[in-house]
C-alpha cells in the first residue's frame, strides 16, 4: 500500500465562489428590501389603484419583488457588499 504525500489546500475560495457569494448577497438584500416595501404597503395611506379583485394581491407581491430586485441592483443599501466580504 502506497501513501501519497499530503496536498496543500488553497487558502482562498475559487473565483467563481466569490461571484456566487455576491449574487447570493444581492438576492438577500433584495429580499430585505421586498420585506420593507411589503411592510410599507401594509400602512396603506391611500388606494394603490389595484383594487380588491382576486389577482390584486399577487400583482402587489410581484410588483414589490421586482421593485426590490431593481433597487438592490441599482441603489443597493450596502448589505450585499458587507455580506460578500
Amino acid at each position: 500500500m502506497e501513501i501519497a504525500a499530503p496536498r496543500a489546500l488553497p487558502l482562498a475560495p475559487p473565483p467563481r465562489a466569490a461571484a456566487t457569494d455576491a449574487a447570493t448577497a444581492q438576492r438577500f438584500e433584495a429580499l430585505i428590501i421586498e420585506r420593507l416595501l411589503t411592510t410599507a404597503r401594509a400602512a396603506r395611506l391611500g388606494d394603490d389603484g389595484l383594487g380588491d379583485d382576486p389577482g390584486a394581491d399577487q400583482t402587489r407581491e410581484l410588483t414589490d419583488r421586482l421593485r426590490a430586485q431593481a433597487i438592490a441592483r441599482a441603489a443597493p443599501l450596502g448589505l450585499a457588499k458587507a455580506l460578500a466580504k
